[in-house]
């Protein structure tokens, strides 16, 4: 009898030292797991994109190229900080005078000429139309200078051709090339704005994006 119990204890003392050895072995598992990364599959690109994103390279490549771009760069920032500089009195002075002129008619309305009413809602129509189009300059001087920080001003949105140096001088904000200009607006109409709203396209800076009414070839042909 003193033997069957020395036997199932030794047992028991194999079967604890597995159990141990088996739950030590799960605990590695568990800890390997949670710092090996798992394996994702790779980004499966369309033809037009893996196109795209070759000719984006290749633009860049030439841009970083020219010895003048950085100096160039520098100018173009600095004429952008200026034309806004220059904007945003000129809205608010525009505006302060639109809010007093606007409180002049409330008081003096009984006793106005229909003719003078009239001329004033048109004058009031042109202001507010004036502040819209300044409010949308400034919109695009800012988001040229995105570009610049993103590092991919000077790009045409579309093409993805260097837009020419002279180009950017006279319109430092502009986003295509004088060609595609041309074909977006035979396209979609001369107030037609051209805004990328997909973030792994050109251009894309984004809340200042998510606007209505834009039109954006990013989804459809190009």
């Amino acid at each position: 009898m003193a033997t069957s119990k020395k036997s199932t204890s030794s047992s028991d003392k194999t079967k604890t030292a597995k159990t141990k050895t088996a739950a030590a072995s799960t605990e590695k598992k568990t800890e390997k797991s949670k710092t090996v990364p798992k394996v994702t599959g790779k980004e499966v690109l369309t033809p037009e994109e893996k196109a795209r994103k070759a000719k984006l390279k290749e633009t860049l490549a030439l841009l970083k190229a020219d010895p003048e771009w950085p100096a160039f760069l520098e100018a173009q920032k600095q004429a952008l900080l200026e034309l806004r500089d220059q904007l945003l009195p000129n809205m608010q002075d525009v505006t302060r005078d639109h809010l007093r002129s606007g409180a002049s008619n409330v008081s003096s309305s009984s006793g106005q000429h229909i003719g003078d009413a009239g001329s004033e809602a048109e004058v009031r129509d042109l202001t507010i139309r004036l502040l819209g189009k300044d409010r949308e300059q400034l919109f695009e001087i800012d988001a040229a200078l995105e570009r610049i920080r993103l590092g991919n001003y000077g790009i045409c949105e579309i093409s993805l051709e260097p837009i020419p140096k002279k180009r950017l001088q006279v319109r430092p904000f502009c986003r295509l090339t004088v060609k595609c200009q041309e074909e977006f607006e035979k396209k979609y109409g001369s107030y037609a704005t051209y805004k990328a709203k997909n973030s792994d396209h050109v251009g894309y800076s984004g809340l200042q994006n998510d606007t209505e009414n834009v039109f954006t070839l990013d989804e459809s042909e190009e």
